[in-house]
């Protein structure tokens, strides 16, 4: 098994999202837990009210009072004494294809998007068993007035995360992900389209921009480089000085694979493209650095994933 960790190492270190394959339609699991210094006492799966409790005597069948029990419920201070866990079961076909990965879930909205997705594809008598991505989303929470941003696991179908609509396509687009997102159009008219969007407090950036007199449609990755995926969240333009003389530049917003932020100037040929794509919309990009500048030279689209939608 080592062998098989070093690999995975070599491969996945670093990176934010692995493909993965489901050869059963149950793939996932999950259950309410609640341990101990001793180890878990108690336990409910998902879908039962009959848990087993850990007595002197060994473990006990006993009724799941669910929310009205006592640690299933908020404590002041902390999480729940009674919490839930799931399991995922898949194959990394880039490792092995006769070696089966069990994955440890313990954040609780992940918990809770792996299991509506896969009941949802149950109720629909669709098929769960195939390739998928695997990768970490972030979504936004917030507590004590406070807000904050958490990872969590998430999946999406392969030929999904690389397939595209046509507009006419696009209202009927299904849910591909447990987020419910959605691919979108990616037909992009040369034509100029002007977007108006508010402007962030405390800044003073512009958010209009010049037309452009020239317009590269963008094309579609079929097979995208997921470390050069980024997702577009907003623009605004800036002024830089180019040979002795100020000079306005469009500045595209984005967020890598990791969630990080990051602003890329972006060549006028390719504004109108990304215009014409939703806000959240992915992309894979190649980009150049220039004078302490990064600069989209080239762009193709993936899909729309909107960012910081709970799953």
């Amino acid at each position: 098994m080592q062998g098989y960790l070093q690999k995975f190492d070599q491969m996945y270190k670093g990176k934010t999202s692995i493909e993965i394959e489901f050869i059963t339609e149950e793939p996932f699991s999950a259950k309410y837990s609640r341990s101990n210094q001793s180890g878990q006492v108690c336990y409910c799966m998902f879908g039962t009210d009959e848990a087993n409790q850990k007595t002197k005597d060994g473990w006990q069948k006993i009724k799941c009072l669910g929310i009205n029990c006592q640690y299933r419920q908020k404590k002041q201070v902390g999480p729940p004494d009674c919490k839930k866990i799931g399991w995922l079961k898949f194959l990394i076909p880039k490792i092995a294809t006769d070696r089966i990965w069990l994955m440890k879930i313990t954040s609780q909205q992940a918990v809770d998007a792996l299991n509506q997705y896969f009941s949802l594809q149950k109720e629909q008598g669709n098929t769960v068993k195939g390739k998928y991505i695997l990768f970490l989303k972030q979504v936004e929470n917030s507590k004590d007035g406070k807000t904050f941003n958490n990872y969590i696991i998430d999946i999406i179908k392969k030929e999904d995360f690389i397939s595209n609509t046509t507009p006419q396509n696009k209202e009927n687009s299904q849910e591909q992900s447990t987020a419910n997102e959605q691919i979108v159009n990616n037909n992009v008219e040369n034509n100029t389209k002007k977007t108006t969007e508010t402007p962030k407090e405390g800044t003073k950036k512009k958010t209009t921009r010049k037309n452009t007199k020239k317009v590269t449609k963008i094309e579609v990755s079929e097979n995208p480089n997921v470390d050069k995926c980024y997702y577009f969240t907003n623009h605004h333009t800036e002024t830089f000085m180019k040979d002795g003389k100020p000079k306005e530049y469009f500045i595209g917003e984005f967020y890598d694979m990791t969630d990080k932020p990051v602003n890329f100037i972006v060549k006028p040929e390719l504004i109108d493209g990304i215009l014409e794509c939703d806000i959240g919309s992915i992309f894979e990009t190649e980009i150049q650095e220039f004078k302490g500048k990064k600069i989209i030279t080239d762009i193709k689209f993936v899909q729309n994933n909107e960012k910081n939608k709970a799953a």
